[in-house]
């Protein structure tokens, strides 16, 4: 309980600076804009690049691993994305935005500390990371980009599979895994670079939320409060409990890989989805709202993992 109290108190408590400025009008929306503009374009990509570039030895485990959580994840993203357009009557790209904020989770700054600290789990949550920064967060950008209606055939699918590499988390996502591959060594000084950015980007995301909250009009639960109980069904329920499932399916029983999957896909939806909608301009109040739900109920959900699992 210690590890998630030390962990989770100072993300409310840089949200609630951030919620402070706003309110107080020592920030606003512009700056909440700039700061998001700053996480996007640099902050997660030198995070992500610095990370990825650094995974080397994967073995049996590790793929068995990756495959049962990347297949089933994307099978629950497009899952969300389904009930989205049905349930609620969402455009494509809110759809899209409502199926990322459901699959994608903290793990970066709320998960990884706790990994760390726990014997054996860093190593497989790592290899988490590097298919939710590959494969999650490239379909991602796919569903929330805008669509081309002029296009068809060969020309859709191109622009498909060229549009992730437009967004700055997914370059550096890929860029980093090539450099671990490859086995290219990062100049340190290069790294201090990225990992002087990187410390950066969750404290500013995590302002910004707050600044967010302080600056936007209040959420009407009435028409949202549905779309954002899907979410948080699907992020703290749906998801944990279909990837751990296709985890034992897939025959791995070493406890630590078990127990690092649990605590992946129990953190809250990232602050990386709402700086993405934000971007997109789309879906904002919704992803935002989830974000603080799924906060709250993953000091119970972490907790429960640590629990069973440490």
């Amino acid at each position: 309980m210690s590890a998630v109290i030390d962990v989770a108190l100072p993300v409310f408590a840089v949200i609630g600076v951030g919620f402070a400025a706003g309110r107080f009008n020592l920030a606003g929306a512009d700056d909440a804009a700039a700061l998001n503009r700053f996480v996007f374009r640099f902050g997660f990509p030198a995070a992500l690049f610095a990370l990825m570039s650094k995974a080397t030895g994967l073995g049996g485990d590790d793929g068995l691993l990756a495959l049962s959580y990347g297949v089933t994840a994307v099978a629950v993203m497009g899952l969300a994305y389904a009930l989205a357009r049905r349930m609620f009557n969402l455009d494509p790209q809110d759809a899209g935005a409502h199926a990322f904020a459901s699959v994608l989770g903290n793990a970066v700054f709320l998960g990884l500390p706790i990994a760390l600290g726990v014997e054996g789990w860093a190593r497989p949550f790592v290899t988490l990371m590097l298919v939710e920064g590959i494969v999650i967060i490239s379909v991602g950008a796919v569903l929330m980009a805008p669509r081309d209606k002029s296009a068809s055939g060969a020309v859709a699918i191109g622009q498909a599979l060229k549009r992730p590499l437009t967004n700055p988390l997914v370059a550096a996502a890929l860029a980093g895994f090539a450099f671990a591959l490859l086995g290219i060594d990062v100049p340190q000084t290069v790294r201090a670079v990225l990992d002087l950015i990187a410390r950066a980007a969750g404290p500013v995301g995590l302002f910004s939320l707050g600044l967010f909250f302080a600056t936007r009009a209040r959420l009407d639960l009435r028409k949202s409060g549905g779309k954002t109980l899907a979410i948080v069904a699907v992020k703290m329920g749906v998801l944990p409990a279909a990837c751990f499932a296709a985890l034992l399916l897939a025959g791995v029983d070493d406890p630590a890989y078990r127990g690092a999957l649990a605590l992946f896909t129990v953190v809250p939806t990232a602050v990386g989805a709402y700086v993405i909608a934000s971007q997109h301009g789309r879906y904002i109040d919704e992803t935002a709202s989830a974000i603080a739900a799924t906060t709250l109920l993953s000091l119970a959900t972490i907790s429960a993992v640590l629990a069973i699992f440490a």
